[in-house]
């Protein structure tokens, strides 16, 4: 009878065991839930009573302004006249009679090669040149009295024909083994020696005329319609940093330049650029086309860019309600700001025009008199909270130091 009793009750024990651990494990599990209802529920309280995240801001009224458009490209600027002189015959450098950056008038003998063989030929044509114009005459005077055939006449007068073409030929031939300046200028560096032989077309001497240097560009054809003669530009150039240079339009290609589908353009510069600029120098240019009125403009600053595109932010009033929101918080640290506090609205934009730290706006979503977000943009997005500061305004004034980027 003991035997099979005892198994029994070590059974029920262990029974009551178990439902004893199970209703501890219960009332854990419930303990737990409980605290972290009570403590999501005091989470909630203690954030629903912290005041809003409130950022600091700088703003700009948009304003109505003048936006002139401008068209950008390059160029490279050219001399009024500018010609690389070179020799049309071969020979030896026997003169130089010009220096590096000498001035120069035109007709001027820059520099001569040997010809004093053609000088010795030249001389002996001329002398027998009067013994055979008499001869001619002679017979032209017999010939009148039949007292010369025909044949006679016609030999002599070939052979005065013949002698006088021959030194007309060798006078040419001694001219052109000299340089000459083609026009009034400055010549450049002379590129030869004296006693040097050189060939037909080696280089000798640049001479340049810069009393109005001018530069020569291209346009893409749909900009054709906003060219016209007189129209204004600007150029910078690498060589002076921050100086810019102005000119006009002079001339308008008549045709379009087949191999590159533009339009070829000359401008020329006003005078106080004659002594700066170099005939070759590449040059930036910027093209005034129309100017218009009324324009909504904002810094580059205050426009930034999302997957969607471009957008901005304005300035929005908060409502009564709000306001007596804000100030029934305790804790709320402008209470004595209402007036500079906001709530941004952002807005799509749509860039027409850049120029220095400015852009000019297509649309009406931006308004002559909205307050734009200039500063302080990082923690922003749509509706958020933020009190207008007092401070300087970054990237929204052109450097003082200018550059040519």
């Amino acid at each position: 009878m003991s035997q099979t009793t005892q198994p029994l009750s070590t059974k029920k024990n262990h029974r009551f065991w178990m439902v004893i651990f199970l209703g501890i494990i219960v009332l854990i599990f419930v303990a737990m839930i409980g605290f972290n209802i009570f403590k999501s529920k005091m989470t909630a309280n203690f954030m629903a009573h912290l005041p809003p995240p409130v950022s600091a801001v700088t703003v700009q009224e948009v304003k109505p302004q003048q936006w002139t458009s401008i068209l950008k490209t390059t160029g490279i600027v050219r001399p009024n006249q500018g010609a690389m002189l070179s020799a049309q015959m071969p020979g030896v450098v026997k003169e130089i009679l010009v220096q590096a950056g000498q001035t120069v008038k035109k007709g001027d003998v820059l520099v001569r090669l040997d010809s004093s063989v053609e000088q010795a030929t030249l001389n002996a044509s001329k002398a027998q040149l009067p013994s055979v114009k008499d001869i001619y005459h002679r017979y032209l005077k017999l010939s009148k009295t039949k007292s010369v055939s025909r044949q006679e006449l016609d030999n002599a007068k070939a052979k005065y024909d013949a002698l006088a073409s021959n030194i007309k030929a060798l006078q040419a031939s001694i001219e052109r083994r000299q340089i000459v300046a083609p026009f009034s200028g400055v010549a450049g560096i002379v590129k030869v020696n004296v006693g040097q032989f050189i060939n037909a077309g080696t280089e000798i001497v640049r001479v340049e005329d810069h009393s109005q240097m001018k530069v020569d560009f291209s346009i893409a054809q749909n900009n054709l319609g906003d060219l016209h003669l007189n129209q204004q530009l600007k150029a910078i150039t690498d060589a002076y940093v921050g100086k810019e240079f102005k000119a006009k339009v002079v001339a308008i290609d008549p045709a379009i330049n087949p191999n590159t589908g533009l339009v070829d353009v000359q401008a020329v510069f006003d005078s106080n650029a004659n002594s700066l600029l170099l005939s070759g120098m590449f040059t930036r240019l910027k093209l005034e086309l129309i100017t218009q009125k009324n324009q909504v403009v904002i810094p580059q600053v205050a426009v930034n860019y999302n997957m969607y595109g471009e957008f901005a932010y304005i300035l929005q009033p908060l409502s009564k309600a709000e306001k007596e929101q804000l100030m029934g918080n305790k804790v709320f640290a402008y209470k004595d700001k209402m007036d500079k506090v906001f709530r941004v609205k952002q807005v799509t934009v749509f860039t027409l025009d850049r120029q220095g730290t400015l852009a000019q706006l297509k649309g009406e979503d931006i308004k002559i008199g909205d307050k734009v977000v200039v500063g302080g943009l990082q923690n922003l997005s749509n509706g958020s909270l933020v009190v207008v500061v007092d401070k300087p305004l970054i990237g929204v004034n052109p450097p003082v130091k200018k550059t040519n980027l």
